[in-house]
């Protein structure tokens, strides 16, 4: 099973990732999708959302572009997953997608609802100043990479 991201919430966490390395500071859109590798018309889109849920401000003119509404810290990777995605919480049934056979449950709706539950408990506990930080590290050759990362089974693999 793939569990990722979709293209908009891996776009939206790239900018806000590049506008948290400059708290405060105006970025335009064209300099954000170059130095993130966004096509500039995608990202206006998902620079819109993430404005309308008041994660990032705008303001036009020469010194205009697109900032962090609030600190990286007092922002979560929920939210902004949210934010792109819609709630994280079930609203529809796990099993084909659709309404349940059962009238109240169904019999994946354990299990998969306590899945959802702590995915939404991590994302809720990591900031965009973690993995702000994390991505610097990563920048600088200084993060420690985790053993499970799929990137490190495909060079053993080799």
């Amino acid at each position: 099973m793939k569990l990722v991201p979709t293209r908009r919430t891996d776009y939206g966490i790239r900018a806000l990732i590049f506008l948290a390395r400059s708290p405060g500071a105006h970025a335009k859109a064209g300099a954000i999708g170059a130095d993130m590798e966004i096509p500039v018309g995608f990202l206006q889109q998902v620079l819109q959302e993430l404005q309308r849920a008041r994660l990032v401000t705008s303001r036009s003119g020469p010194t205009g572009g697109y900032a962090l509404a609030r600190p990286p810290e007092a922002i979560t990777i929920r939210e902004i997953v949210e934010a792109l995605e819609g709630p994280i919480e079930p609203q529809e049934c796990a099993l084909r997608g659709g309404p349940c056979h059962w009238e109240e449950a169904c019999a994946l709706h354990w299990v998969w609802s306590s899945a959802q539950a702590a995915l939404a408990e991590r994302l809720e506990a990591a900031t965009l100043a973690q993995v702000a930080a994390d991505d610097a590290a990563l920048a600088a050759g200084t993060a420690v990479i985790p053993p499970d990362s799929h990137r490190q089974r495909n060079q053993r693999a080799r």
